[in-house]
């Protein structure tokens, strides 16, 4: 999907092959979290970690012992953006940059823009032994996470939004397919809130308390750093929206509390393994149940069925009425054993799945 030249002159051919990689179906979204996330963890050695807090995050360190803790209040920047005048040069770093932010209206617009582009586009790829700089990057599209990392400072600096790549650490793998160990992400400045954290591979406009930034980077070995180790953790992210079509392994820190659709989370009582059946305005969605809980988000405001299946107990039914855009729970009780003269719900196959 392109978007249209607000001048008289037409994109160049490169940045219209580039945006014109977005999908044409932009069914897939991503999830907004609010709550918090703790974790307490023990320093790997040869490493230089000091305190630091941003505008979401705070890292203090006492000993060898290092405590992230992260807040999932909405940011609230209300920073204006235009793009800036047109570049002389053709490097196609800067033109691609200003296609992506067209239209945005204030910097989270921007830089959301710019991080969505990244995550949607470019691949992430182990082989450290392709260059990793920006325009490399964005000819291959794909890089390791030092190179993701740069091209999208790169994004961000043309269009004068000031932005720099971040050392670190992650305790454990974020998402599928990511190693935990060393890892980049980057940070981007708002002049009405401060600094903010972002990986477009994992989280916009936060990171996870998994993630450590390091002070130094001269103390690292070559081989590949192994991460600290995990004392405890206090993971209270709640999904409480949607947030647009981007991938949905993406979760977000919205900028305002403007809800797109409604939500539900479902808590059971004693439930080990098990799912939660939602069905309403003609769709069924399905979610399994994990530390006896589960969200519903991008719901339509409305009548629903909800049923609750747990191992070695009989399904439990309850209406639920979302009367208006809301964030709304509900609690399940479960009988302790099943009843014999209840026959066994069936499976619903995957092709019966609505997200």
């Amino acid at each position: 999907m392109t978007r249209p030249w607000s001048g008289t002159h037409s994109w160049p051919a490169m940045v219209v092959a580039l945006l014109g990689a977005l999908p044409s179906a932009l069914g897939a979204q991503a999830v907004v979290f609010a709550g918090s996330d703790e974790v307490e963890l023990e320093l790997p050695a040869g490493v230089l970690v000091e305190a630091y807090e941003n505008a979401g995050y705070r890292l203090a360190v006492e000993g060898g012992v290092a405590r992230v803790s992260v807040a999932l209040t909405p940011l609230r920047s209300r920073q204006p953006f235009a793009l800036p005048a047109a570049p002389a040069t053709t490097d196609p770093v800067a033109q691609l940059a200003r296609a992506i932010a067209a239209g945005a209206a204030t910097r989270y617009d921007a830089v959301t823009e710019v991080l969505q582009w990244v995550s949607r586009n470019v691949e992430y790829d182990l082989d450290r032994a392709a260059p990793q700089d920006a325009p490399a990057v964005l000819a291959r599209r794909s890089g390791y996470c030092t190179g993701i990392a740069r091209l999208t400072v790169a994004l961000l600096r043309a269009l004068e939004i000031p932005a720099r790549d971040v050392p670190g650490f992650v305790l454990a793998a974020p998402v599928a397919g990511l190693p935990a160990g060393f890892h980049r992400w980057v940070e981007v400045r708002y002049d009405d809130v401060g600094w903010v954290f972002s990986d477009p591979l994992v989280s916009l406009h936060y990171v996870p308390a998994t993630y450590v930034r390091l002070a130094s980077e001269g103390l690292l070995p070559e081989a590949e750093m192994q991460p600290g180790r995990l004392l405890a953790r206090t993971d209270g992210r709640v999904a409480v929206d949607i947030f647009s079509e981007v991938l949905p392994r993406l979760t977000v820190r919205r900028n305002d509390v403007v809800r797109r659709a409604a939500a539900l989370r479902v808590t059971v009582d004693g439930a080990g393994a098990g799912r939660a059946v939602l069905e309403g305005h003609g769709t069924r969605r399905i979610r399994s149940l994990q530390g006896g809980e589960s969200t519903f988000v991008g719901l339509e405001p409305g009548s629903y069925l909800l049923r609750v299946e747990v191992e070695g107990a009989s399904p439990s039914l309850k209406r639920v009425i979302l009367r208006d855009r809301v964030w709304g729970a509900v609690h399940v009780i479960t009988p302790a054993t099943a009843d014999p003269r209840l026959e066994p719900v069936p499976p619903i196959g995957k092709e019966e799945e609505s997200t």
